[in-house]
């Protein structure tokens, strides 16, 4: 018999805690232990799963939208909504479809010319089992395929990929230059390049599920690296905990964000040379302790008195003002 050790720190236990949040609402990564996982027959994946894949762009309505979505329509008041509005528009209004897309948008330099691009999701296909010779036989299920693609993509050129071997998954490439004349911390010639990866396969009728995309995710590359996006306040925060946050992460820089999705990247030596799609977005905060300075009242509460003085004149003599 064999024993689970458990966490024996904080860290671990946020680290299984969101690797099993992973599993429960997205499903295994690429390269997970459970990559060539079964599901039960009687359930479907898109219902199994609660986000991570993409539906055909060319899907009929029944098939882009939540089975469940009907089973509270109930609690919608027939006064919701404009007097000119049917119960049945109202329902419509508050469906909430899947999507068929994805995507990163990210800054490269100008000597950028070719991005390593990798495509990795899961299929899904239903399998009913034979019974063997004297037996009922075992439940249907639904065998996932682990799937991963590599595409060398231009970075310079708006262009359509096909992914090989995906039964109709295609990557669009969008990208156009930064006028850089308004935005000092922007090198010249650094283009913005947009990666969506698009899921234009033919519906299934008899299967729908069969045609999605699930546990989509898009990897980018650049040898040259990617140019840091800079914050669009410009550190023109006027309330004091923003202020402080501008502050605390000033060598903190963003280098992609996402479109339906959440992104991530990885830093070695101080530069950024790799972006991922992510559908449970993480981040790193620093741990911060005040430090004690003697004689100092780590205060902006000058009105407060403090050991029979205001803190501003305490301060101020900490100063030596």
């Amino acid at each position: 018999m064999t024993t689970t050790q458990p966490p024996d720190d904080s860290l671990s236990v946020r680290d299984s805690l969101v690797h099993a949040l992973q599993l429960d609402l997205v499903g295994p990564p690429g390269g997970h232990a459970l990559a060539d996982e079964k599901l039960p027959g009687w359930v479907r994946p898109s219902n199994w799963y609660l986000t991570g894949f993409l539906v055909p762009t060319n899907a009929p309505p029944e098939q882009r939208a939540d089975d469940d979505e009907g089973e509270d329509v109930e609690a919608v008041p027939d006064r919701a909504g404009l007097p000119e509005e049917s119960a049945e528009e109202r329902k419509s209004a508050k469906r909430s479809f899947f999507p068929s897309s994805m995507g990163l948008s990210f800054l490269v330099p100008e000597a950028a010319d070719t991005l390593a691009v990798t495509v990795r999701w899961g299929d899904y296909t239903h399998h009913a089992r034979k019974a063997d010779q004297g037996d009922e036989g075992e439940p249907p299920v639904w065998q996932r395929h682990p799937e991963e693609r590599a595409l060398q993509v231009s970075a310079s050129q708006r262009r359509a990929y096909e992914v090989p071997q995906s039964g109709g998954l295609v990557l669009h490439v969008v990208e156009r230059p930064v006028k850089t004349e308004n935005l000092p911390d922007i090198p010249q010639g650094t283009r913005s390049v947009s990666v969506f990866l698009v899921n234009e396969r033919t519906p299934d009728t008899d299967e729908p599920n069969r045609a999605y995309a699930f546990q989509a995710e898009i990897e980018v590359y650049c040898e040259r690296g990617f140019v840091p996006r800079p914050d669009p306040r410009n550190n023109r925060d006027v309330e004091w905990d923003a202020a402080v946050a501008d502050l605390h992460y000033a060598d903190t820089p963003e280098y992609a964000t996402g479109h339906g999705v959440s992104a991530d990247w990885e830093l070695v030596d101080g530069a950024c040379r790799l972006l991922r799609t992510t559908w449970i977005p993480q981040a790193h905060v620093a741990k911060t302790e005040t430090e004690d300075i003697p004689g100092v009242v780590l205060s902006d509460g000058c009105a407060r008195r403090v050991a029979g003085r205001p803190a501003g004149d305490r301060c101020a003599q900490a100063l030596g003002r």
